[in-house]
């Protein structure tokens, strides 16, 4: 009896671990290269490779994390290009709604045009 209660519990517990959440948003190698960047500022370029490979992954099942395409951005406006800073703040803004204080004023300041709420360009 008590192997009879062994094994269903391991079986039980099997079938839980095999159970991953599903995210919603791909983050991809965000964590660690965040952590890489701050440690080491000089590895800008390796930050900006995984912001840009889960940012890829992201667009392809639609699940881009919140932050990283203004982070990727803003990575874009210290090297000064601002071009693509500009294309990457506003698609931040189209894909999260709620950014869209922030990014507005971003966009203005760099003196692109910002969507308002009427959905009229200021």
């Amino acid at each position: 009896m008590k192997r009879l209660i062994t094994i269903v519990a391991m079986t039980a517990l099997s079938g839980v671990a095999a159970c991953a959440p599903a995210t919603r948003f791909e983050w991809g190698a965000y964590e660690p290269a965040l952590y890489a960047y701050a440690q080491n500022p000089e590895n800008r370029e390796a930050y900006r490779t995984a912001l840009e490979r889960a940012i890829e992954a992201g667009r392809k099942r639609d699940a881009v994390a919140p932050g990283l395409l203004a982070e990727l951005g803003y990575l874009h406006l210290q090297a000064g290009e601002t071009t693509q800073a500009l294309t990457l703040f506003q698609e931040e803004r189209a894909r999260f709604p709620e950014s869209a204080v922030f990014m507005d004023r971003v966009i203005v300041g760099l003196g692109g045009q910002a969507a308002v709420a009427g959905g009229e360009a200021q």
